[in-house]
This record gives C-alpha cells, structure tokens and sequence, in this order.
C-alpha cells in the first residue's frame, strides 16, 4: 500500500489526463482498450485547448480507487455478501456466507451466477480489475436502468457491521482490505536490456504509463500532425512587395485572422478603384480625359440638384403641408357653418344678414353706441333703460338678438374661412402649373449608361412617379381624402451624386497620372489593391491553413506532456523502494510451492546520478515476447506467487479471495495450488471461487487432509433466478459422508409422508430415486473408504501414500456389499424393465434397513483400518 500511496502522490503531480490515464492503467490490468486510447488522446489534447466535442472530462486517480490503508492490528473478516439486487439474473433473497476461519469454497457451473457474485466483490473490494461492470437483468426491462446494489457484513474486532453497495458509487473502506486475485494479475516486462523483469504490485501502472500509454499517444499525436496539410507553396501566386506578399511569408498559428479577412475583403468602392487606376495608368493623354470627365460630373450636378427641387413638390413632406392646409379649410367651412346657425338661432332674419353691407350696418351702430349713445358702457348695452341704436325703440326681447349679433361679428370666421380658401387655391394653382419635367436630354442619357445603365431608367421612372404623385394630390384636395397615396419611386439624386463624386475622383486620378511621381503612387496603389483582389479568391483557403497551423502548433505543445523520461525514472525510483531482499526471498519460496521453482529471481543494482537503483529480475532465457517466453501456464503460476509473495510481506491478516486461481494451469499444477491455498488459509481467511470440478476436488482432498476449518457450497438455477446457494456440494460433487446424510433425510422424509401401504407412481418414483442414490453411494464407499481415495475419478495421479491403509474386507462384507448393489440394480431402471416383471417397490423399513446395512459395512472396515 506504500507504493500505491506513493504513485498516488505522484499522479496529483501530473496533468490532468495523465492522472486520468494511471487510473485506468490501475483498473484495467489487462491493457488498455482503443476507446481508452481514444478517449486519453482527446483527454491530452482538450488540456492544450484543442476541440473536444465529446466534451470529455478527466477523471484522475484518487484515493477513492486504491485500497484503504491497513493497520497492522486491523483483521477484517467477510461474512456475508447478499441482497443482490438488479445484479444479472441473480436472486434478490440470497445470501452467500463465508466461513470466518480456514477456507470458504463457493462451487459453480457456467452461469451459475458465480460471476455476478465476484463482480460485485470486484467492485466493492477495489480490485485492480475493474474492467467487468456488473450489469442488471437484460430480461427485465424494468431493471434495465436500475443501479445494482448488495450488501456486506463484515467483521472487524468482534464486532459485525453492515456495508451496503451500490456501482458508481464509492465503496466504502473497510471492504478493500480483501484482497482479490485474478488469472490477470500476471505483472511481468521484458526490459530495455532484455532482461524480465517483474514489478511489484502497483509499479506496473508507472511502467506501463511510459512504456505503453506515452508511445501510444505520441505515435497517434505524430500521426495527426503529418496528416495536416501545412504547404504554403500553393500561395506563390500572393507573394511580393505587397501587404498581402507580407502576410503570406508569415503566415503562422499566431496570424491575426481578422486582419487577413479585412485585407481579403475589397468593397464596391475598392473594386471599382481598381477599374479607375487601370484606366487612368493606361490612357495616353489623362489631362485631356480629366477635362472631359469634369464636364461630365459638372452636368451630372445639375441634374442631381434638378431633381431634388422637383422632389420638393411631391415628396411626403410637401404631401404632409398640403393636407394640413386642407384640413384647416375644412375646418373653418365647418365653424363658418356653426356660426351661422348661431346666428339665426331659429329666427327668420332677413336676407343678407351676417354678409359684408349688414357687417357695416352692425358696425355703424356700435361706433353710435359706444362714443355718443352709451359712452360708459359696453357693446351693446342691453340695461333695462337701453334703446337700440339704430331704430330708437326699446330693445327688450330684440337685447338677445343684439348679442348674438356681436358675438358673430366678433369671431369673424366666415373671413377666416375665405382667407383659408384663397390661400389653398393659389396653392392648388401653383402645383397645377409647377414645371415637373426632369431636363434629361439624349445626350446625357447616353453618357450616363456608360457608366450605369440603370440610373437613365430611375430618371425616366421617376418622372412617370412625380406626375402620378401630382394628379393624385390635386384629386385628393378635391375629395380631402388623403388615404392610400401613389407611391413615389426612389428618386435617383443620390446615386447621380454618387456617380459624380466617383467620376470626380477619377478626374483627380487622371490628373496625377499625368505626373510621374504621382504615377508611380497611383502603381503602387494598384499593385496591392490587385493582390488584394487575388486573395480575396483564396481568402477561404489561407485562413483554412492558418487554422491548420494553429491546430498543429496546438498539437506540438501536446509533446511536452509526452516525454517518457521523467516518468520512466520514476519507475526506477519506486522499483528501488518497492524491490528488496524480502520480496525476493518470498518470490523464490512461492514459485517452488507453485512448482515453478526453476524460474529463479535476482537483484540488479545500477548507479545512476550517485543513487543506487534495484530491478528485480527473473533469470529465464529472453526473447522479444513475454508469451514466446512463458507458457500461459507459467505466467498464472507466476502472477499467483507474486499475490501471495506480496500478501506475505504485507502487515496484516485481511481476509483474501481468489477468482478460479488455476485457469491455464496443467492438472498436476492444480495440486499445487490447492495445497498452497490451504496453507494460507491457516493463517487468514480464504475464499475460492471455482468452476473446475478436478481442482474443487484437489481443495477438498487437502481440506480433509489438513482438518481445516471450511464451509463448502454451491450456486444453482431456481426457476427464474441463478446465484441460489446451497450447502455442501452438488451430488456428483459430494463425499460418501454427505451421500448417507442425503440418504437418510430422503428415508426421513417417506416416513413422515406417511408411507402408503400401496404406493402409487408418484410414491414408487420417490423410493426408486432414493435407490437411486444408493447405488452411487455405494460406488463412491467403495472408492474412498475401501480403497482408501488411493484412486479417484478426478485425479490424474494415484494417491499410493494411502495405499498401506487399505486394509482389504472379508468375503462376507464383500458378499454383502454385492447385495445391496444389487439390490439398487434390480430397481434402477438402467434400462428397459420388462412389464411383466412388475415387481413391487421396498416399503419405507427396507429402505431404512439398507441405508444401515450399509453403515455397518463402512464401520466395519474403518474399525479395522484403526486396528490395524
């Protein structure tokens, strides 16, 4: 754990994707896949501001992916894992026990569920291989999204705890100080030197960093790099003494695109600049064409301003006037109407009043009353002594009338009225015999299309949309409706400026042209406003390859992170604290038990920079391939002595498992490992996962021989669900002890039916089973209890050490051994009995009494072995 704590430490050091890439090195012990690659390379490039359109993040090693530290006074024993759920097919009520001393061997076919149980225990624990995610039901589509969960309960100090998991999650602590083992732990290299080297556990993740993942990278890196187009030769045609020659001689990563757009992109204006320099560089006599090109402008002026003075009359501001002037005179005809009603009030006055000679008359009278009639009061005085001025007679009711008369003459609106209507006819008039034809004569028209063809037309079209504006404002004085008003077209004054102001700046053009150190100005200008226009064609291509320069600069700083040396003497430096004497010593004893003691390990010192630096070698003959060095036999063999190497300098006594340890081994090997097993599991506590029947009975033999503490079971189908545990072993699997105990719970249960006096099919077929069993039990007391184990059907070798204990029977036993074997004969159907026989099934006594026959037959001979 120091190591790893170590390599930790120094991960937090690196960048990000490299943290990211020791984690994947730790759980995947098998190598990296190409997605891993994949994914490191974008990793490495996303950290250098390249794209990352997966939008991948690092994820470091942490101390969350190692195994908890481990006190050397802490023992943590495993209990119990169970409550499975959405774990494979794997029943959710299950609960697989470990013994808590000695060796706990769980027993199971292909697709048992035995996998299921040791990915959970994989993930939960923390083991290095992590490649195995743990998946739900693919039946259930209702636990297809589900999370798989379990739990544990373990011991530590006598006292029980509960664990619970679930995948994704980090799993607690105390679980990963059980160590697992897997077929894949193997941790071998063939050095520079061609020596084989081996690493301690955790050292390979460092080792293979520089030896694998760096490589890698940097060959997929140098790959890319050579694949990006990068040749500015295709640009030749950009080069000179040009602003555009400039930036194509530099054309880099660091070239400002901006700045390469502007100098690409040339306006209307710039692109016809190019036409005038041409022109004017190319004339043979410029001033002549100046003076010509100056009248022309000087016409097109007059024109322009022609226009804008004709637009006046009709434009929307002229249009706005008017209504206002119409909607006044509208108004004063409607009060000039008002007032006159007011006038009459309903009387019948006589005719005339209101107009011009009754204005006198009323005005007479006031000038009467108001200087001579009634000095001291007002207009008209209507008191109650009053006379009206005019007939002398008293004015009772005619004083309302005489008010009404006043107040009339006061507003005076029927002379507002009449200005109003003056004013707006002589208006009318003007715009009748306003002159709105545009002076555009024949030949003006001409010149002007040599040069825009489409600004003779606007002036002709203008003309047709200032008379259609002009008959539709004098009809809506006529109406006063001023809705929907003819559109007037977009007058051409502006672009007859335009026109102008351009040929005037050719005029200045041709005139500096004619001077030769102006001229040579006017070429230069010329010359980078044609390399513009070169590479405002190819602008698209040069800012692509200043994109793939940028890319590849990007790239190139991708390299620093990929030097192998500073990791590569790193791992010298941990193979240094890691490598020593005792780990050496405890390699040679556990490759002799694993009978793989000709491969021998030795200690290589070398002095490097004033410090001495260990490797840990293993003496075989070396080539340019491990697998062409070691068979696969050989590397289990060795990957197995250097878990338990490891586990024996580690100071603690955690309990381990191990995952079908003897997968590649040869039979003979298999032995080995059982007996080394056994060995560890005097010491700690052991769990074994196996699918291999001959090395289940290898552990069972040295489990029997060692009288070692166990617990032995099985995994099996039940209706719907694998993982079901079973106690012992299945029966082709189990001793002749737990065949009679099997026997016996079958009599058992025919008793307690109870046992009919006449059985039908369904009872004849219980008994025959249970006859059944009895004959196979009688064979396998015969293989281990009269010949004493010496030969057995799994092994491929004979237990002749057992040989002397085989102490023979006498004919009688031997007779009555044939009885009943034969008896189960006569009732198994082997093959097809004859109808005729029809002979009836034993009862329920004869049974019990042949299961005690047989028992007095193995107490006989065992009592016999013990005398002799």
């Amino acid at each position: 754990m120091t190591l790893l704590n170590n390599i930790l430490k120094w991960t937090q050091t690196l960048p990000a994707w490299q943290g990211d890439a020791a984690r994947r090195l730790l759980q995947r012990e098998e190598g990296l896949s190409e997605d891993d690659y994949a994914k490191l390379y974008a990793l490495l490039k996303a950290e250098h501001g390249l794209p990352n359109p997966d939008d991948l993040t690092p994820e470091p090693l942490t101390a969350s992916h190692l195994p908890a530290t481990i006190r050397s006074d802490q023992t943590v024993i495993l209990k119990e894992i169970g409550k499975l759920t959405h774990v494979n097919r794997i029943a959710p009520d299950q609960r697989l026990r470990f013994s808590e001393i000695g060796m706990s061997v769980i027993y199971g076919d292909n697709g048992s569920g035995k996998s299921g149980y040791v990915r959970v225990m994989k993930q939960a624990c923390r083991c290095r291989d992590q490649s195995e995610r743990v998946y739900p039901n693919a039946n259930d589509l209702a636990s297809a999204c589900k999370s798989p969960t379990a739990r544990f309960r373990i011991e530590q100090h006598g006292t029980t705890n509960k664990i619970d998991w679930e995948q994704d999650c980090i799993p607690n602590g105390l679980l990963s100080s059980i160590s697992i083992f897997d077929s894949r732990c193997a941790r071998s290299y063939l050095t520079a030197e061609q020596d084989v080297a081996y690493l301690p556990y955790g050292l390979d993740i460092v080792e293979n960093m520089a030896r694998d993942v760096i490589p890698e990278l940097d060959r997929r890196l140098s790959e890319e790099i050579s694949s990006i187009d990068t040749n500015t030769s295709v640009f030749n045609h950009l080069a000179g003494e040009t602003k555009v020659g400039e930036l194509i001689s530099k054309l880099s990563a660091r070239t400002d695109s901006k700045s390469a757009k502007i100098l690409g992109t040339l306006s209307e204006e710039e692109k016809q600049r190019i036409t005038d320099l041409g022109k004017a560089l190319a004339e043979a006599d410029p001033i002549t064409k100046a003076a010509d090109l100056k009248r022309f402008v000087s016409r097109l002026k007059t024109l322009a301003e022609n226009i804008r003075k004709l637009s006046a009359w009709v434009n929307a501001e002229a249009v706005t006037r008017l209504k206002k002037l119409d909607d006044e005179v509208v108004i004063a005809e409607q009060a000039e109407m008002n007032a006159a009603l007011a006038l009459q009030s309903g009387e019948d006055l006589l005719p005339g009043t209101g107009e011009p000679h009754w204005k006198a008359l009323f005005e007479a009278a006031r000038k009467y009353s108001t200087e001579i009639a009634y000095p001291d009061h007002e207009f008209p005085h209507t008191g109650n002594d009053a006379l009206c001025p005019l007939c002398q007679s008293p004015l009772e009711e005619a004083g309302e009338r005489l008010k009404r008369f006043e107040q009339y003459i006061k507003n005076d609106v029927a002379k507002t009225a009449s200005e109003k209507r003056t004013n707006l006819a002589a208006i009318r008039i003007k715009i009748e015999r306003v002159n709105l034809t545009i002076a555009l004569d024949q030949e003006l028209s001409d010149e002007i299309d040599q040069y825009n063809g489409d600004i003779a037309q606007a002036v002709l079209d203008y003309q047709t949309s200032i008379n259609a504006k002009r008959q539709w404002m004098l009809g809506a004085l006529d109406s006063h409706d001023w809705k929907n008003p003819s559109d007037l077209t977009e007058g051409p004054y502006l672009a007859l400026r335009k026109l102008a102001s351009q040929k005037l700046c050719e005029v200045r053009t041709f005139i500096k042209a004619a001077d030769a150190e102006h001229k040579n100005k006017l070429l230069e200008e010329h010359g980078e406003l044609i390399a513009r226009q070169n590479l405002e064609k190819s602008l698209q291509a040069v800012l692509g390859l200043r994109e793939r320069l940028k890319k590849v600069a990007a790239l190139n700083k991708c390299k620093n992170d990929l030097k192998t040396k500073p990791i590569s003497d790193k791992s010298k430096e941990f193979a240094s604290q890691a490598v020593t004497k005792e780990l050496k010593s405890a390699l040679d004893i556990e490759f002799t038990n694993l009978e793989v003691g000709h491969i021998k390990t030795k200690l290589k010192e070398r002095n490097e920079k004033g410090r001495i630096l260990h490797q840990l070698l293993l003496e075989i003959p070396t080539n340019l391939n491990i697998d062409e060095i070691l068979s696969e036999g050989e590397q289990s063999a060795i990957a197995l002595g250097s878990f338990l190497a490891e586990l024996s300098l580690a100071d603690h006594s955690c309990g381990i498992v191990f995952d079908d340890p003897v997968s590649s081994l040869d039979h003979w090997r298999r032995q080995h490992v059982a007996r080394r097993l056994v060995q560890e599991a005097k010491k700690r506590q052991v769990i074994v996962f196996t699918h291999d029947t001959s090395f289940l009975g290898q552990l069972c033999d040295e489990i029997d021989e060692n009288k070692l503490d166990h617990r032995i079971c099985f995994l099996e189908w039940k209706g719907r669900y694998s993982g079901n545990v079973c106690d012992g072993l299945p029966w082709g699997h189990s001793s002749y002890k737990e065949r009679i105990h099997t026997l016996e719970t079958m009599h058992q249960r025919l008793v307690a039916k109870p046992w009919p006096h006449h059985p039908n099919e369904d009872d004849a077929a219980d008994m025959l089973k249970a006859y059944d069993r009895m004959r196979a039990t009688i064979e396998r007391v015969i293989q281990d209890v009269v010949f004493n184990g010496v030969v057995r059907r799994y092994r491929d070798w004979i237990r002749v050490d057992h040989l002397k204990r085989v102490v023979g029977f006498s004919e009688a036993e031997c007779l009555e051994i044939d009885r009943l074997y034969q008896r189960c004969n006569d009732l198994v159907d082997s093959h097809d009995p004859s109808s005729a026989k029809n002979a009836p099934v034993p009862s329920v006594a004869e049974l019990g009494k042949d299961i005690d026959d047989l028992n007095a037959i193995i107490k006989t001979i065992q009592d016999r072995r013990k005398t002799t």
